[in-house]
């Protein structure tokens, strides 16, 4: 951008973007609250000419409630949503999402947008674009998430990419895929949309300490689904216990619940580590952040994940991370050595080897959790609203007077 106020850092991140313009629409489908600090943050910094739009019902794999969550205006407009992907847990395709109201039409009319800002090359986006709005598009995927999407998905999206304004991006890896898949100019993407909610105030956030005679507590959040990687983490758990012998002292616990979960805890029992590993179930979100609190270590063995949010969450906290080398957010967070390591969920050996680490070299759970906050700290709903603004700027300035 020319303006001299629009200038990014030379990381390709934002610092203080102006609110350029006041009409701004954003199109959240998925209604995901996990969008709603940002959501938030931007309806603050551009005011009551912002409103969101959001699918009633929401996606089958959003709670209702989220429709509710938040301050902003809203509205909610009647239509589907299915998915058509032929593997749930994502392992074998990249979802397909189809989502259609036809009241979108409609609805943008009424608000009458100076921007639009949309999530994803979907249905919602296209009709953005056809009505003639300039659209800022929001995009999380990666060249591997998204590597078994069909020829005819791949055309619309570079013909999407060649007509959205402006784009923004989680990190650099979905950059990356925008720039080599989709065509889309690197002066048109900014990263930093995405952040993970802050810790609430009651959390005690800090460098962790492993008293002697006290195990180690690896902490595990997500669901009980094949993508997860679970059971990669109990083979290591197991390693670890042979490595470690009868004096060896940690525990795995898992949060969340699923279809596999019954698998994973006979699994468990069949590795004879069931007294090592607890599965604690679902847990309202609030609390949460006491096993954060709890933990000494977080890992998360995915088998494929665009920016797990619990990976910033976890930092935030203060804990060092082990992270699946096929999670999109390692380039962005994950230092090697400083604050945690990344690993080949599949390489058993090598995730039993660094959590083995952390039993024999205490000292390494500070120094790596106070890293982790140190990496996390500028993730926050005030930088992604920026990179958002970033964009609506962008957008508006290639928008026809």
């Amino acid at each position: 951008m020319n303006s001299p106020e629009l200038a990014m850092t030379s990381s390709n991140r934002v610092e203080n973007i102006p609110v350029t313009a006041r009409r701004v629409v954003t199109l959240t489908p998925t209604s995901a609250p996990y969008q709603v600090p940002v959501i938030e943050t931007l309806y603050r910094r551009i005011g009551d000419g912002f409103t969101a739009v959001m699918l009633r019902p929401p996606r089958p794999d959003i709670p209702q409630a989220a429709l509710g969550t938040g301050t902003f205006p809203r509205r909610l407009i009647a239509g589907l949503s299915f998915s058509l992907s032929l593997s749930p847990d994502r392992r074998e395709g990249t979802p397909f999402w189809f989502v259609y109201s036809p009241a979108l039409p409609f609805v943008l009319r009424s608000l009458k947008p100076e921007v639009v800002i949309s999530s994803d090359f979907n249905l919602w986006t296209l009709t953005s674009i056809l009505m003639g709005y300039p659209t800022v598009l929001f995009w999380e995927g990666t060249q591997y998430t998204e590597r078994t999407v069909r020829p005819w998905r791949m055309r619309l999206r570079r013909w999407i990419g060649s007509r959205a304004k402006a784009f923004v991006v989680n990190g650099s890896l979905s950059r990356r895929y925008l720039l080599d898949a989709v065509g889309v100019p690197g002066d048109r993407i900014i990263e930093g949309g995405l952040c993970p909610e802050p810790p609430p105030k009651y959390v005690r956030c800090g460098p962790r300490m492993l008293r002697p005679g006290d195990p180690l507590r690896c902490l595990f959040v997500g669901p009980m689904v094949a993508g997860k990687g679970v059971p990669h983490l109990l083979h290591a758990a197991k390693l670890l216990d042979i490595h470690l012998g009868e004096r060896g002292q940690f525990d795995i616990l898992l949060l969340g619940d699923g279809p596999e979960r019954l698998r994973y805890e006979e699994l468990a029992r069949e590795l004879g580590i069931q007294k090592r590993v607890h599965f604690a179930g679902d847990v309202p979100p609030d609390q949460v952040w006491r096993f954060y609190e709890q933990a000494h270590v977080f890992v998360l063995p995915t088998l494929q994940d665009n920016w797990p949010l619990v990976v910033p969450e976890a930092m935030s906290t203060g804990l060092p991370v082990l992270v699946s080398k096929r999670a999109g957010s390692v380039p962005d967070l994950i230092r090697e050595g400083e604050n945690g390591y990344s690993f080949d969920p599949e390489d058993h050996e090598s995730l039993a080897s660094h959590l083995e680490e952390y039993v024999r070299n205490p000292p390494l759970i500070q120094r790596h959790g106070q890293r982790s906050i140190e990496l996390v700290s500028p993730y926050n709903p005030q930088r992604a609203a920026n990179a958002f603004l970033w964009a609506v700027a962008k957008a508006k300035e290639g928008a026809p007077n």
